[in-house]
């Protein structure tokens, strides 16, 4: 039977292997060219041709894939450091530098703390009220100025101790 494009798109395309019986180059349709086909023209492609054709007809494939075994198992990953120590560390390790330099007796410029932590306005607000709030100081209502208090002064000595 003489394979046509017509009848090509009636059937299920999967179910058609060309075969090349004719020695030479082989010459397959326009419609079959993007098609493996099986050559059986000569006598040394005979043998791995049929074997093909055999393995594709009773869909016993030539190599088969082990069956999937157990993942691995693999240490965790260890949880990264970060690299900068938390707003409120940063606040009153800056504080404690200024502390020290100061004659001030607990009274410092939120400006002054600002330029030794040397971040974004955003950041060091939200310093300011977490030390506020963890009652490390005390600021005015324009929080111009910053009082520590006794528990911040505990707290600087205990961020100089480590």
């Amino acid at each position: 039977m003489i394979v046509t494009a017509e009848l090509m798109c009636r059937i299920d395309s999967t179910r058609v292997i060309p075969i090349v019986r004719q020695a030479g180059v082989p010459a397959l349709p326009t419609f079959l060219s993007s098609k493996l086909y099986i050559d059986l023209s000569t006598a040394d492609k005979f043998e791995t041709g049929f074997d093909q054709l055999l393995r594709d007809l009773l869909n016993a494939p030539l190599f088969v894939k082990p069956p999937l075994g157990n993942a691995p198992i693999l240490a965790a990953a260890k949880a990264a450091k970060p690299t900068q120590p938390p707003p409120l560390t940063q606040f009153m390790l800056a504080l404690a530098s200024i502390y020290e330099n100061s004659l001030s007796g607990g009274v410092v410029l939120a400006s002054s703390a600002r330029d030794v932590m040397n971040t974004s306005k955003l950041l060091f607000d939200h310093a300011l009220d977490q030390a506020i709030l963890a009652d490390y100081v005390t600021a005015g209502g324009d929080k111009k100025y910053i009082w520590v208090t006794d528990k911040g002064r505990q707290e600087m000595v205990n961020l100089s101790v480590r």
